[in-house]
């Protein structure tokens, strides 16, 4: 369903970023790609091939002001839109004007806290706001009593909501939130370029940022049991984040840095043709201790649909979309002793690898092909 006579507003804070692919692809994608965006201004990658017109979101003036004085001149907008980040009365005239200029008829923001950020703008021109929540904004970002406060107030004013999982609307409706219509939607990945390519039966990988949610320091001790039985398998740990130095010396110090390689952050086309050549893909997902998760990770969506042998965690989505011993296999969270016995299972029968890869390759197609996702999205919009 595409309507060319006007425009989808995509909402985000960080645009052109290699790390969120679903934004690019919903900025280039939904509505045959008729939208534009709007964005923080210091969160702006521009890349001259998209063309869309870009409204970048400046921070407002009394940010400038110390902590008390700032939350004085607040609290009005606190008292009556149940948030305070959101555009002073000049941004949001000008806003109002770009969604006007460009015959924006409907906004999806990226996150739940853009889109209540969004929503006092765009409700007062008679524009509905869509929002998506895909893990920390219905996660640790629960744990602020502003923010529970704000959900609580806006959402239900909200046209509708999308979760990329359905623990996210779960951990909404617990605070008590309530909305006028709610859909699950994994962010999907694009099955014709996540493709299968020649396997290595000895490559690993592990492609996410190095923070504790994603405990990669448990992936390294697990691998580093291998090493011994298996001396010819690889790792190759793909992305950048505040924990990668340490697991740079954890890897030393387990002896295993020459098996091992950090290859930074990469661009999509790099990940793309590791996960094509990979046997395995490692993400041992975790609640990290402010209690911030994971939606439905897009990596393992991506992995899914290359033919890799996924091995994760029961957090979060990913249960909800993986079954265990069919097209994944998972674990429990910080169950080292389990991941490594997996791990080796897994090496030692290359007809259960086989098998799994098949129906991971299969499922991602039949549930997670971004296509057919964004159809889904664009019937409930548009």
């Amino acid at each position: 369903m595409v309507h060319s006579n006007y425009k989808i507003a995509i909402v985000t804070g960080t645009y052109g970023a290699t790390t969120e692919t679903f934004v690019t692809r919903h900025v280039n994608h939904l509505n045959n790609g008729m939208t534009v965006v709007l964005c923080n201004v210091n969160d702006y990658y521009g890349d001259s091939d998209l063309e869309k017109p870009v409204f970048r979101i400046k921070k407002n003036w009394w940010s400038v002001y110390p902590g008390l004085i700032r939350k004085l001149i607040q609290l009005p907008r606190l008292i009556y839109y149940g948030q305070t980040w959101m555009p002073d009365s000049k941004q949001k005239k000008n806003i109002q004007l770009f969604l006007k200029k460009h015959r924006v008829k409907s906004v999806l923001a990226e996150f739940g806290h853009h889109g209540c950020m969004i929503l006092p703008v765009a409700e007062e021109i008679g524009i509905p706001v869509y929002t998506y929540f895909r893990g920390y904004d219905a996660s640790i970002k629960l744990n602020d009593l502003q923010v529970r406060y704000t959900y609580r107030n806006l959402i239900p004013r909200m046209a509708g909501i999308f979760a990329v999982s359905p623990h996210l609307l779960k951990n909404l409706k617990e605070i008590g939130v309530k909305w006028n219509q709610a859909h699950v939607i994994p962010s999907g990945t694009d099955t014709q370029l996540f493709t299968p390519g020649k396997k290595d039966p000895n490559l690993l990988l592990s492609v996410g940022r190095f923070v504790e949610k994603k405990a990669p320091d448990i992936t390294l001790r697990a691998f580093a049991k291998m090493v011994s039985k298996y001396p010819n398998i690889r790792l190759v740990m793909v992305g950048d984040g505040p924990l990668l130095e340490k697991c740079r010396s954890l890897a030393i110090t387990l002896g295993i840095d020459k098996s091992v390689i950090f290859t930074g952050a990469q661009p999509h086309h790099v990940v793309r043709d590791y996960m094509a050549k990979a046997s395995f893909f490692l993400l041992h997902s975790v609640t990290d201790d402010n209690g911030n998760t994971e939606g439905f990770p897009s990596v393992i969506q991506e992995a899914m649909s290359a033919g890799c042998v996924v091995v994760s965690t029961r957090h979060g989505g990913i249960p909800y979309f993986i079954t265990d011993g069919k097209s994944g296999i998972l674990v429990d969270e910080f169950d080292l002793t389990a991941y490594t016995q997996i791990l080796n299972n897994l090496l030692l029968d290359t007809k259960l690898q086989k098998s799994i890869s098949k129906n991971a390759r299969n499922d991602a197609i039949s549930k997670f092909d971004y296509h057919k996702l964004y159809k889904k999205v664009e019937s409930i919009i548009l």
